[in-house]
């Protein structure tokens, strides 16, 4: 646990993206240098800005000295306040001070700007020392508000605050002073208890330069791999797991006296409610069609009789369809918002670059395992399975597509994922909350056979959900484990092909390698 937390405030407690951009895009403009895209101007969010303008466009000192003039300009009347809070960082503040954690703010932005945003959000009560640049130039690098943040926090005078150069040791260089100067630094401020966040490499930098430890939010502006160039001792893009990294608590222990009759009500309840509003839909209709029938739809008595199979699949998808609408409004109440634009933005482009081998884990896993158990002859041992499946193929496969390939897997993943395995990891790990929401959703298929197959196939679909934050990617291996499976299972000649040992090998060969595709997509590259 740390006592001392030191902030860095722009892309760590706030969003500033809209003002910061705006203006540096109001200052270019100034110098005949037009950037539309304010994308492109999010590396000027966290390093001093005269750096910045010197970097990104190549102006000499003045030039640049009349950019940040201009910035400013516009910064202080209006872009100041382009800014936003990110989620829950008051509660995430309050807390730390709750536990008597001593908060401070380092900022490479002008102090008297620092100071307005803090009051302007309402977070200035929680910090005992803020610390920024000066207007004229004066303690515009990291290294110099740390240095002054940590003589403020403990009382002396900046000269006694000790630094090392970073760049002398690593890699085995310079321990011997590094120790030494570790040494004669616990004996002033105890450095072991004090920890540094924040989003650029500037931040992890600054704080190694006093000896401190580190934290990167990859929530903010850093590029990719910056954070860890840098040498961050940890890095994590969300307040659940600084709150751990700072307390040494999981931030599910806030749930702890939660009773577990309460924790079951609240876990299961999505899968009640959908047997329930299932129950009385489908009642409700098979109702309705009893009344027609005996009324002006007495003489199609034979047809629906006839096809009493099929009705029972377009019953069944109404009732799923509307379920699904139900449990979508409950779901984007709960769902999981990432804290920032860049955590959404950088999960979708994880998941674009998964989708493909994502999905062939998944259609030759379900294809290998229908082949196993056809070969086992397990499908035969379960009488309630081919009762289902007699009724499931008995529509047209167009149909059989758009309800087992879409209907059924938003309605399942809305309340197997979103919920049931949403509400499960407020209390457990992902390491319990997968195979218990699998063995859940396995016995919702109501026998043995599918029990088995939905068991093996909702462990992979939780571990997607979890991985890539979104349903969209377990909803992407929902759908192409149902619609490969449907296809091959109604086409005779395909099916005599696949399900068997022929069959059971390539579909295995195949899903290991698009595994392995899979692992080297989350593998991070390095530069």
């Amino acid at each position: 646990m740390y006592q001392y937390v030191l902030f860095d405030l722009d892309g760590t407690l706030t969003d500033p993206k809209e003002g910061i951009c705006k203006s540096v895009q109001y200052a270019l403009h100034a110098q005949n240098i037009e950037e539309p895209d304010l994308d492109k101007l999010e590396p000027f969010i966290g390093p001093p800005l005269m750096a910045g303008f010197q970097e990104f466009y190549g102006m000499d000192e003045n030039r640049a000295k009349e950019a940040v003039a201009k910035f400013r300009e516009r910064f202080e009347t209006v872009g100041l306040y382009e800014n936003e809070l990110y989620p829950g960082m008051e509660e995430f503040l309050a807390g730390l001070q709750e536990k008597g954690i001593r908060l401070a703010v380092a900022s490479s932005k002008p102090r008297e700007f620092v100071e307005r945003i803090l009051k302007h959000f309402g977070i200035d009560r929680y910090f005992e020392v803020v610390v920024g640049s000066e207007k004229d130039g004066r303690k515009v690098e990291k290294t110099d508000v740390i240095r002054e943040a940590l003589a403020k926090l403990f009382k002396l005078p900046e000269e006694k605050i000790i630094s090392i150069d970073v760049s002398k040791y690593g890699e085995g260089k310079g321990e011997q002073d590094r120790e030494e100067a570790e040494k004669k630094a616990k004996r002033i401020i105890p450095i072991d208890d004090i920890l540094m966040v924040g989003d650029r490499k500037f931040d992890i930098l600054g704080a190694h330069t006093f000896l401190l430890d580190g934290a990167g939010v990859s929530y903010g502006y850093a590029p990719e791999g910056e954070l860890e160039a840098a040498g961050a001792d940890y890095i994590t893009d969300n307040l659940e797991e600084l709150w751990r990294i700072i307390t040494g608590e999981d931030i599910r222990d806030r749930y702890g006296r939660t009773r577990a009759l309460q924790k079951s009500l609240q876990i299961l309840s999505p899968v009640v409610y959908d047997f329930l509003l299932s129950f009385v839909i489908l009642f409700l209709l098979k109702w309705g069609l009893d009344v027609m029938l005996k009324g002006p739809l007495g003489k199609f008595g034979g047809w629906f009789e006839m096809n009493s199979k099929q009705m029972a699949v377009y019953f069944d998808a109404f009732a799923t369809a509307l379920c699904a609408l139900v449990f979508a409004g409950i779901y984007k109440r709960e769902k999981y918002h990432p804290i920032s634009r860049i955590v959404r933005r950088r999960n979708q482009k994880r998941l674009v670059r998964a989708a493909v081998p994502l999905a062939g884990v998944s259609m030759c896993l379900a294809l290998f395992l229908n082949s196993l158990f056809a070969f086992l002859r397990l499908f035969s041992l379960s009488a309630a399975y081919e009762g289902v499946a007699d009724i499931q193929y008995s529509v047209s496969m167009l149909f059989g597509l758009l309800n087992y390939g879409l209907i059924k897997p938003v309605e399942e993943e809305l309340v197997f994922r979103g919920l049931v395995y949403g509400r499960m990891r407020k209390y457990f790990s992902a390491v319990i909350s997968i195979p218990v929401s699998a063995l859940l959703f396995g016995a919702y298929h109501g026998n043995l056979v599918q029990l088995v197959y939905a068991f093996i196939m909702g462990c992979f679909l939780a571990y997607a959900f979890e991985k890539y934050k979104s349903l969209k990617a377990s909803l992407l291996v929902h759908s192409g484990a149902n619609l490969i499976v449907y296809v091959t299972s109604s086409l005779q000649g395909i099916n005599q092909l696949v399900f068997t040992k022929a069959g059971i090998i390539i579909s295995g060969l195949l899903m290991v390698l698009f595994f392995f595709l899979l692992i080297k997509e989350n593998v991070p590259k390095r530069k």
